[in-house]
């Protein structure tokens, strides 16, 4: 196995987690929002119905 290729998709997907992170907490409420997904995976609510459990649509 070529270890530099698996060095180089964990650098890249590092770097997808860093950009991914950054704009969680630069939008409006991102770590609230984040951690309200978090809580609803972990407490077993079905993944269709997370968008309405935590109010990730803004309806104004």
């Amino acid at each position: 196995m070529n270890w530099d290729i698996v060095k180089g998709v964990l650098i890249v997907l590092v770097a997808i987690s860093a950009v991914l992170t950054a704009f969680v907490l630069i939008s409006a409420s991102g770590p609230d929002k984040a951690g309200c997904i978090a809580r609803a995976l972990k407490s077993g609510i079905p993944v269709g119905n997370i968008e309405r459990v935590c109010r990730l649509l803004d309806k104004s």
